[in-house]
């Protein structure tokens, strides 16, 4: 499971390569880092490695920098179990 999607993250990638600035369409957010971001964290707690897909990773990175996005995504919801919140 984790090869095949290990195969459609790289083929995302790719497409990415044509269209990124700082995000996934140029410079501003846009629905596909809206979509990206919550994707890569599914992933990630599947242990897939982004470091090689250095597009995705370098978008990713820059989304969690944004307050938006760190207060949404999954750890920082009220229904997070308590483990699995992030440590202030």
């Amino acid at each position: 499971m984790v090869h095949r999607r290990r195969h459609g993250s790289f083929h995302d990638s790719v497409s990415l390569k044509d269209s990124a600035g700082l995000y996934s369409v140029g410079d501003e957010v846009t629905m596909a880092d809206v979509c990206l971001a919550p994707a890569i964290e599914v992933e990630l707690r599947w242990g897939v490695d982004f470091t090689i897909l250095l597009t995705v990773w370098g978008i990713y990175g820059r989304l969690k920098g944004l307050p938006a996005f760190e207060k949404g995504d999954w750890p920082h919801q009220e229904d997070t179990s308590e483990e699995l919140r992030p440590k202030e």
